[in-house]
């Protein structure tokens, strides 16, 4: 029988009194492993560094009261790695874990988050993505000493966001990005083609394979083009950090290079940066079919330069939103497993964390595993907050690959064994996001 816990917390004053006084900072550390540290997509080392991986953190603070956001250069955030750095932040920085978000990019040219102790997942500890082409590195010396340095480094970069904070206002705008990414699950027709054998689709690697282009009479799948920009000035109208949110895989030097790197998102960073000001912090959303219209360095280049100019665009059309008490809500659900997913992790089910920390309109949603659009659509559509960004492979892997209901029938690997959970997973994940975000609301706009 799934077990549905709802915890949920105030991180500021009592919401009906006037609230002013947010302070933000952000700050950054460097996480980049030894090159001896194992490739997860072929098992040998890295061997060279395309560019560096960081772990960013954004603390907002109000009333005496602090909460962070941590966004990482890394395939995943496992449970373990964010029970072990909430535990470090907490000790050093006296930040409750409950207050703190982790987000991972999912760069897949960089190591899948390690995993400090078990029993969060059944019998499973190290998930069969991390080890499937090698053994855990736990032991292996380069690799132990980057676990270590992860935990350090996340309370490096929340100290110097701490020690880095001033009296903000917040600002969010919106702008499109279709033309840099695609779905790549399309529609396959039902039924009615004169073709019992349609000619196969073109994959990415083919010299004449093109996005825009569909195969065998399908229709594209759902996508979210929206390239959205959170930003925090001073009182002299300088950015001290932008949050920007878009789904979309980070695989643009994946699998061509072995080389260690943030991909797209660390050369957009540094160009957003480089002409807004200020920190940028890229947050994933839900880019569990989303993939970059084109691969390679060059792609990243085109990407780096064209999302700043978005994000200027965004930021001059954007809005300021009004101040308002910095309130949060978690949950927590069990979700239910495949034959194949109980095999592997002993058990029925895995329990998942729904977080929300919201700042009046704003809203931000965090949900494990690697989530479908559709689950980010479906969430934000019934929030009851105008500014909700939803974003995946934050807090835990979850059940990995995850749809709404209705998607394992379409197929694909990423419905099969890269998705542990049932078909009405997506579900849960949407329900209980929706409800913690209309708890949360409940304390922002009482008696509304």
């Amino acid at each position: 029988m799934r077990h549905l816990l709802l915890l949920f917390f105030a991180l500021a004053v009592n919401a009906a009194e006037p609230v002013s006084g947010l302070r933000v900072g952000a700050g950054r550390a460097d996480i980049t492993p030894e090159v001896d540290v194992l490739n997860w997509v072929t098992g040998k080392p890295y061997g060279a560094v395309l560019d560096p991986l960081f772990v960013q953190a954004i603390v907002l603070e109000q009333g005496g009261v602090k909460a962070a956001i941590l966004r990482w250069d890394l395939v995943d955030v496992s449970e373990s790695l964010r029970d072990e750095v909430r535990k470090a932040i907490g000790a050093a920085l006296a930040i409750p874990g409950e207050n703190i978000l982790l987000n991972a990019s999912h760069t897949h040219s960089a190591p899948w988050a390690p995993v400090y102790t078990g029993g969060h997942r059944g019998k499973e500890r190290d998930t069969w993505w991390a080890i499937r082409h090698m053994p855990a590195q736990n032991e292996f010396p380069p690799f132990k000493r980057w676990m270590a340095r992860l935990l350090a480094a996340s309370v490096e970069a929340t100290k110097a966001a701490i020690a880095a904070a001033k009296p903000v206002t917040v600002a969010i705008g919106r702008v499109a990005v279709n033309e840099y990414l695609y779905n790549r699950r399309p529609r396959a027709p039902a039924w009615g083609l004169a073709e019992t054998k349609p000619a196969p689709a073109l994959g990415y690697t083919h010299p004449d394979w093109n996005a825009e282009v569909l195969y065998g009479g399908a229709t594209f799948g759902p996508m979210d083009r929206t390239f959205s920009v959170v930003t925090f000035q001073d009182a002299e109208k300088k950015n001290v950090a932008s949050l920007y949110h878009v789904a979309l895989h980070s695989v643009s030097i994946y699998p061509s290079n072995p080389g260690i790197s943030a991909d797209w998102p660390g050369a957009a960073s540094r160009t957003i940066s480089s002409l807004l000001g200020g920190e940028s912090l890229f947050l994933q959303g839900c880019a569990g079919d989303i993939t970059p219209w084109r691969r390679g360095e060059a792609a990243v280049a085109t990407m780096a330069g064209g999302l700043a100019s978005k994000a200027q665009l965004a930021m001059r059309y954007g809005v300021t939103l009004t101040a308002a008490p910095l309130v949060a809500g978690r949950a927590t659900v069990d979700l239910p497993l495949t034959p194949a997913g109980k095999s592997r992790v002993g058990a029925d089910s895995v329990p998942v964390e729904i977080q929300v920390i919201a700042l009046g309109s704003l809203a931000f949603v965090a949900i494990p595993g690697e989530p479908l659009t559709d689950i980010g659509t479906a969430i934000r559509e019934r929030s009851p907050f105008p500014q909700t960004l939803v974003l995946g492979y934050s807090n835990g892997v979850g059940v990995h690959y995850v749809g709404m209901p209705g998607e394992k029938v379409r197929g694909g690997y990423e419905m099969g064994v890269a998705g542990a959970g049932t078909d009405e997973a997506g579900g849960l994940i949407a329900d209980t996001a929706v409800r913690v975000l209309r708890e949360t609301y409940a304390r922002v706009r009482p008696g509304q």
